[in-house]
């Protein structure tokens, strides 16, 4: 999926899950990522491209090295209303999470088997909770009044300025219970009205929360045709 492909995401919120650092780093070839989360299961039908299938799936019952090992999710999300400041901005936030803070600073390069290393919540592995950057935006405008001259009528121009016009500053997000959690970010949004109680719900059914993995897994299996004995 192209990266700003991503900005069309029906949920208004994407993720990473990375594996593993800086490939192209002799001394940090397969080192692991600081582990934040527990992966529950990939459902492979979610991103067919990423997996090369239409179908399949992988769980991973049990966490670090009773499971998946070391894995690394960082989200972001924004509001319902294309004007928020976080909708009009999400794409320079989208490039410093992907590309500059994981890929760039930590050299997190290596997808989930069978998952997208990038996009919208949806079409990403589950898992029990991811951490989350939000931006900070000052803006500048410049508003100019030219009055009437008895040849040419008055006007008015608001524009932002040439020089300092945007000042965006990426910082983990402030949630409705915790800081640095894309959930409790998302509860944020849905707490201020600019996200539904719907898209809140998609959220923590991809984001489970500590410890219930195990249950999100019986639970998927279920809706797979097996039944856990």
């Amino acid at each position: 999926m192209p990266l700003f492909g991503l900005l069309t995401c029906n949920l208004l919120s994407l993720s990473l899950s990375l594996l593993s650092a800086k490939p192209y780093d002799e001394n940090c070839v397969n080192a692991a990522p600081a582990d934040n989360t527990d992966l529950c299961y990939v459902d492979m039908k979610r991103h067919a491209r990423a997996s090369g299938t239409d179908g399949g799936f992988a769980l991973y019952p049990g966490d670090n090295a009773d499971g998946e090992g070391s894995i690394h999710c960082h989200g972001l999300a924004w509001g319902d209303d294309d004007y928020d400041i976080e909708s009009r901005y999400k794409g320079n936030n989208i490039f410093y999470v992907s590309m500059y803070d994981h890929l760039y600073t930590r050299g997190y390069a290596r997808n989930v088997p069978g998952a997208p290393m990038c996009g919208c919540l949806d079409k990403m592995p589950v898992v029990s909770r991811s951490d989350c950057t939000q931006v900070d935006v000052t803006e500048l405008w410049v508003a100019t009044f030219t009055p009437s001259n008895g040849t040419s009528s008055s006007s008015f121009d608001l524009k932002l300025d040439e020089e300092n016009g945007v000042s965006i500053a990426f910082n983990a997000c402030r949630g409705a219970r915790r800081n640095n959690d894309l959930e409790s970010y998302y509860h944020r949004l849905f707490n201020e009205g600019r996200a539904t109680g719907e898209e809140l719900a998609e959220v923590r059914r991809n984001l489970v929360g500590n410890r219930n993995c195990e249950q999100s897994i019986d639970n998927f299996v279920v809706t797979q045709g097996f039944e856990k004995l």
